[in-house]
């Protein structure tokens, strides 16, 4: 075969340069899209293949086998995972200082996991944690299966302290658990799902929906209408979607839900979500969650709502008993006490500004008063809080009568001798001295019952915005948001609770009177709203006017208050600003100066006028020979001209000459003489103009390339690369060789 001499070999090469440098300039100028495109792609590629790789299609002796099987090509996977609370279950504050966790914390269902660690650990993403001896700092006890196993064949044994059952089947309170093939579950690894998120978060507590609430099993596979981000007919979003991980690091937690950490719905939503203003008004205030989580346990599945240890106890030939209501549920057993449970449940609604304290074990507690377990943080007065919804639980547990401290008790049987345990033994005093012994925590000896409770935020199941929460549902006297409760004074309370606030005609299955009904009497009236913004945005009759008593109208009038309260209810902002002016002070109305019907404000004779002209007579004199008058221009132009509020302080701001001056700001009428502004033209009309000529001027959308590279990296790489092989090709020893006849050729 001929080859190729050294000049030709040149060639070819610098050809190759060049067309790599024209392919990056090709790329440079390719829509956007392919990249994003590109990107999107990646994201929904399920990860590799496990069951290709000959290294796990083998028998594994015990779990820790597949781990350092793991670990030998994830890495950096191992030292991810022990920085996160899921290995460590245990938090710092930094808001609080206190450290949290379920490794040291007490709550109001289990009570605590010291002393019962082979039990709660079954949920630990580890094997082996059966006491507080446990290594946290050896790797090879990381259990990777928990969270990607998608065989669905994948489970831990309840009380084996995080280890799956290997060997023979064992049955614990009357179900079976098949031994696991840790070869096929290590082959069929993928990302995590709904499923093995919910294999721990929907079971906590010791059962399916007893902790959350708005976490169960029936999220696995939801409807729509249970959850639109994780139905498939909706997202069908896993639980990493929202919950976006980082170096094994999930953010969102009960423990801490600080903003800048936790985005939460904004992640995808804007902070202006929805096309009314009202609405948009109250996300200032109001959490997403409170209006879009009507109910919590709406999927089928009751949640337990209250915890009684005080009944525990009650045996029958040496086993404790069991009683279950008509739905089957368990509302007493004989290890653990009384229960009740509900579904389809109202929240509790309290401030929430991301900060979580703890009742801690060692605080001391009041037991005449409820304890609170723990608490979320903020009030009205918090900027950073937002009303939030809640599960509350309830219990009644033990605690150190002497100290007045909340006590651990040891619970779960190490053997068939630790009759300390009060599963085993049935003897509070014993189990309460045995595990706070072993908590290194102080027991006086004397233990009494307690009512205690415990808060947890609702962020799942959110409803279709079809059913979401109306205004119907809080804006009542008998509404589901006690505003006294939650900070607001006496005023506010009246005005936030007692006015009709219906933005339909039909709502909830509730008849309401219709502006067209309305119209047969009230004609003129009707004419005036058919064309008002209230109309557009089916603000009817009854949303300003609503019956005294219960009788129908006429045979009951309904109120026609012109009270400022009444438009306020819904004009948060306006209303709010109003009560600062001298307008408020002075007692005017929103009614004084707009038309109720109509909206417009009001206006006496020339349509320059407007109603501040009759009260404001001198200034309204002055004006007349004003630049501005003969501009075209009235009151509102400058008085509710400005950024800075809604404009009804009637205050002129620092901004508000800037919005016709910015240019000539130290021209007294530079802007009307050079034409910035034409006779009669206002400031919203100039507004309007530019924002909608505004897409005329705007540059054309930046552009990528489809490979994930700037163009000009590519031109760049593509002319270094030329330099290089013409540098190599012409070096001296190289062009001295290529002088030498080739001897092959010769022959």
């Amino acid at each position: 075969m001929r080859r190729l001499r050294i000049p030709q070999l040149r060639k070819v090469l610098l050809a190759a340069a060049l067309l790599f440098a024209f392919t990056g300039l090709w790329l440079a100028a390719s829509e956007p899209a392919q990249l994003v495109q590109a990107s999107r792609l990646s994201d929904e590629v399920e990860g590799v293949d496990h069951s290709q790789f000959e290294v796990l299609k083998r028998t594994f002796e015990t779990p820790q086998d597949v781990t350092n099987v793991c670990l030998a090509c994830h890495t950096d996977a191992g030292d991810e995972i022990q920085h996160t609370t899921h290995w460590t279950w245990e938090f710092i504050n930094e808001e609080t200082g206190q450290v949290v966790g379920k490794k040291t914390l007490i709550n109001n269902f289990c009570v605590g996991i010291q002393s019962n660690e082979p039990r709660c650990t079954s949920c630990h993403i580890g094997y082996g944690w059966k006491d507080n001896t446990f290594d946290f700092s050896a790797q090879e006890n990381i259990d990777c299966l928990v969270c990607h196993d998608t065989s669905g064949t994948y489970a831990k044994f309840p009380s084996g302290a995080g280890y799956p059952v290997l060997g023979e089947a064992k049955e614990f309170k009357g179900k079976a658990y098949e031994p696991v093939d840790l070869s096929v579950v290590a082959q069929s690894v993928g990302r995590t799902t709904r499923q093995t998120c919910g294999n721990c978060h929907f079971y906590g507590g010791g059962g399916d929906a007893v902790k959350h609430g708005d976490l169960d099993s029936s999220l696995i596979t939801p409807p729509y209408e249970l959850d639109v981000h994780m139905s498939l007919e909706g997202g069908n979003f896993s639980c990493t979607t929202c919950h976006v991980t980082t170096d094994h690091d999930i953010p969102g937690s009960r423990y801490s839900m600080d903003p800048e950490y936790w985005q939460g719905c904004t992640s995808c939503h804007t902070e202006d979500p929805h096309p009314l203003t009202l609405l948009n008004v109250h996300a200032q205030r109001v959490a997403c969650q409170t209006c879009h989580i009507p109910e919590f346990a709406r999927g089928g599945i009751a949640t337990k709502m209250t915890w009684d240890w005080s009944t525990a106890g009650e045996l029958e030939d040496g086993k404790p008993v069991t009683r279950k209501d008509g739905q089957d549920q368990v509302i007493y057993d004989g290890q653990k006490g009384s229960f009740t449970w509900a579904e389809n449940v109202v929240p509790r609604y309290g401030w929430f500004n991301g900060v979580v304290s703890y009742n801690l074990a060692g605080d001391v507690i009041n037991p005449d008063e409820v304890v609170s377990i723990n608490h979320f943080e903020g009030s009205k007065e918090d900027p950073n809080a937002l009303i939030w919804p809640f599960k509350r639980f309830d219990a009644i547990q033990p605690y150190d009568s002497g100290n007045k401290t909340l006590v651990i008790p040891h619970l779960f049987p190490s053997n068939a001798e630790d009759t300390d345990a009060y599963w085993k033994g049935y003897d509070w005093d014993a189990a309460i001295a045995s595990g706070m012994a072993y908590a290194s925590l102080p027991y006086s000896g004397e233990y009494d019952w307690v009512t205690t409770e415990m808060y947890w935020p609702a962020t799942h199941m959110v409803a279709p915005a079809s059913d979401a929460l109306t205004c119907l549902d809080c804006h009542t006297s008998d509404g589901r948001l006690d505003f006294a409760e939650l900070g607001y004074s006496q005023e506010d309370v009246y005005r936030l609770s007692n006015f009709p606030p219906t933005l339909t005609i039909e709502l909830k299955n509730r008849q309401l009177s219709s502006p067209e009904t309305c119209k047969q009497c009230h004609d003129q009236q009707y004419g005036l709203w058919v064309e008002s913004k209230h109309s557009t945005k089916s603000v009817s009759c009854i949303s300003c006017h609503h019956l005294e008593g219960e009788l129908e109208h006429p045979l009951s009038p309904y109120t026609s208050s012109r009270l400022s309260d009444v438009c306020g209810a819904c004009h948060l902002e306006e209303f709010r600003d109003w009560e600062n002016s001298v307008h408020g002070e002075k007692g005017l109305s929103c009614a004084t100066c707009h038309e109720p019907h109509a909206q417009y404000q009001r206006i006496s004779g020339d349509p320059q006028s407007t109603s501040c002209d009759t009260c404001h007579v001198e200034q309204s004199d002055t004006y007349q020979h004003a630049v501005h008058k003969e501009a075209g221009l009235n009151c509102n132009e400058c008085h509710k001209n400005t950024d800075l509020n809604t404009g009804h302080t009637f205050e002129i701001g620092s901004d508000t000459c800037l919005k016709c001056h910015a240019e000539n700001i130290h021209g007294a009428a530079s802007a009307f003489a050079e034409g910035d502004v034409q006779q009669g033209e206002t400031p919203a009309d100039r507004e309007d103009a530019e924002t909608s000529d505004a897409h005329l001027d705007e540059p054309e959308a930046p552009t990528g390339t489809g490979i994930g590279l700037p163009g000009w990296m590519l031109i760049l790489f593509g002319v270094l690369l030329g330099a290089g092989v013409y540098w190599l090709v012409t070096y001296p020893g190289l062009s001295q060789r290529s002088n030498v006849p080739d001897k092959k050729e010769d022959k």
